[in-house]
């Protein structure tokens, strides 16, 4: 038997804007981009000749389109790229948990299954920690010790990545799963340059591969890997301290077809093929200027050069290997037996090659999804639609719920009816309404009970839009901070209390509910000292307007919360029950905004990036 290393998992993200060639076009019309001759292309012998078959084409699009192969890109924000969007949109480690979420589906594995975290970027969210490391966070249990590993690296970042994911295989034998992954937002260093070729050339993307461990009778997966440095590239592409491009466009194509014939040679010597054998060359995917020649050095046939990464996303630095060949996978294109060749080259003079035979499929096990299997979880007025669908999907999620309802009406019945298909759902309705009957219930029923988690929805149900006095406040103010400190010696593991986007509001002359909220909030933020020092996790999380809400909500209310959280559209309540539960056992959650208020978490919708520049368009 032979220990091989094979690609398990496959996923990628990019930018959620497609910048086309006819939007940069415009631009070098306007004088906003540089470096353009069309006079010089329109009096082309060779593109008055494309014209024949090619009608609709611009002189832009045949230049940028098919004679430097990139046809689209994808950015965080619309064209133009300024510091300013990019602050507020998606950045380097949002795509990254993307497509390594697409990787864990596509490898039908649990992220507690990843042994090792490798990542690499030179566009990172933040300087420090190592992106590695946050990310985790999005997928596994704080009790989790799995290693993190960030590479500062470029184009040859992901070869590089196989290559410490290797070394990591072979130095502990019980390493069976790693997680290697690589994510750019270049259009971050485009700001202020206004070369054509830049803005033409790259672009905001993601992509991560699981590689395994696998036993089989042949070689397969990863089959041969080499890394070196060029010295001579190290001033010729890169980016400065202030985040700005440079590059000298003639010296990088130069060393870059050099590096990558004569690496891709090596390892078709060592892996003892032939161009015969190859089955396709999916490279680093710089350009027609650098792979074109390349072949040509090869003698490698073009059909054999995969270069669809490059026409769709554009070059996204080492994320464009592992991206392809997500691309193919997910097209059903990588067939068993296949025989692929990856070189690359790029900035700071870092290239290097691998070979892989796609392996044999094997049949995959479907992993248990259960994360909160054996976990229980008192949820307080659960009366109300989104009360009714968080307790459906803990259900589903392998948790044992006891879902308080305040009232019977529409919601609870609801709960009513689950109980004959849920054994975990236990339905208690008590109308609390004061501190009195609060003690009477929690001694009639919790007297002896503890709970993993507690979750109060109390801002979700819709009796509290009646609340228009002082004396309501007071009552509710006082009920809700009873409830958490008698309730916090029952809570094991997390509490999450859900908060109102009222609470943000304090400009409006007449607003009790943010003065509700702000009070229990201040109350919660003194409790979480003591509920951290007994183990216990306490999140404030303060979803946007989300649907149902609006129906009964004060139109001026309404419209100063979204103004205040830049929210353009209402939310899916299914989309804040997914960010509620995760929030119970991970430490970060997707589509969330983390501050901290002492040892309190405040969790808040990040509605900025979705719709910041929908305007710009």
């Amino acid at each position: 038997m032979v220990t091989n290393f094979i690609f398990t998992g496959f996923g990628h993200s990019a930018g959620k804007y497609s910048i086309s060639n006819k939007d940069l076009f415009k631009a070098v019309r306007t004088g906003q981009l540089k470096g353009f001759n069309e006079d010089l292309v329109l009096h082309s012998k060779n593109y008055n000749e494309y014209l024949l078959k090619n009608p609709d084409s611009d002189p832009f699009e045949y230049f940028v389109g098919h004679k430097m192969g990139f046809y689209k890109r994808r950015h965080v924000t619309p064209w133009p790229p300024t510091r300013e969007h990019q602050d507020m949109a998606q950045n380097s480690l949002d795509l990254l948990v993307e497509a390594v979420n697409m990787a864990l589906n596509d490898a039908d594995l649990q992220p507690e299954s990843i042994d090792s975290w490798i990542v690499s970027t030179v566009s990172p969210h933040e300087t420090a920690p190592g992106m590695a490391a946050t990310l985790k966070c999005y997928f596994v249990n704080p009790e989790n010790q799995s290693p993190a590993m960030t590479l500062t690296s470029g184009c040859a970042g992901f070869n590089k990545g196989i290559q410490r994911a290797i070394d990591h295989f072979k130095a502990n034998p019980e390493v069976n799963n790693v997680m290697l992954a690589h994510t750019e937002t270049m259009s971050h260093f485009l700001n202020e340059n206004n070369n054509f070729v830049a803005h033409a050339t790259f672009a905001d993307a993601a992509a991560a591969i699981i590689i395994s461990r696998k036993t089989a009778l042949n070689s397969e997966g990863v089959i041969n890997q080499v890394n070196y440095h060029d010295i001579k590239m190290i001033d010729s592409v890169g980016v400065d301290k202030n985040w700005n491009l440079y590059m000298d466009g003639g010296q990088v194509k130069k060393r870059a077809v050099i590096n990558i014939t004569n690496v891709s040679k090596e390892i078709l010597e060592k892996t003892d093929w032939s161009l015969d054998d190859l089955d396709l060359v999916v490279p680093h995917q710089t350009g027609n200027a650098i792979l074109h020649t390349v072949a040509q050095e090869l003698s490698l046939p073009m059909e054999k050069l995969y270069q669809e990464a490059q026409h769709k996303y554009g070059n996204i630095s080492g994320a464009t290997i592992p991206l392809a060949l997500s691309m193919l996978k997910h097209s059903g294109k990588l067939q068993e037996g296949m025989k692929i060749l990856c070189p690359t080259a790029g900035v700071g003079g870092e290239y290097g090659a691998f070979s892989y035979i796609v392996p044999k499929a094997s049949k995959k096990i479907k992993s248990e999804n259960l994360p909160l299997k054996g976990k229980t979880a008192l949820v307080l007025f659960s009366d109300s639609k989104l009360g009714v669908e968080l307790c459906d999907k803990m259900l589903q999620l392998g948790c044992t719920v006891v879902a308080h309802s305040n009232q019977t009406n529409e919601w609870s019945m609801h709960l009513f009816q689950r109980q004959q298909s849920y054994p975990g759902l236990i339905l208690n309705v008590e109308t609390l309404n004061s501190a009195e009957n609060a003690n009477k219930w929690l001694e009639d029923n919790f007297a002896n009970q503890s709970f993993d988690y507690q979750i109060n929805l109390f801002s979700a149900k819709e009796s509290i839009y009646g609340i228009l006095d002082n004396n309501d406040v007071i009552q509710w103010s006082s009920l809700n901070q009873h409830l958490s400190r008698k309730l916090l010696s029952k809570t094991k593991s997390t509490c999450i209390i859900l908060g109102h986007p009222s609470e943000f509001v304090t400009s409006l002359t007449t607003n009790p509910l943010s003065e509700l909220f702000l009070g229990w909030q201040g109350l919660m933020g003194s409790m979480a000292g003591e509920a951290i020092s007994k183990g216990v996790t306490t999140i404030w999380y303060t979803p946007g307007i989300y649907e149902k809400m609006t129906a009964y909500m004060d139109s001026n209310m309404k419209n100063a919360c979204k103004s205040h959280l830049n929210q353009k559209y209402s939310g899916l309540i299914t989309e804040i029950v997914d960010r509620i539960i995760k929030s119970l056992y991970l430490l970060k959650v997707k589509d969330t905004k983390d501050t901290h208020l002492g040892p309190l978490k405040h969790r808040v919708e990040q509605f900025a990036f979705r719709t910041a520049c929908e305007g710009n368009k």
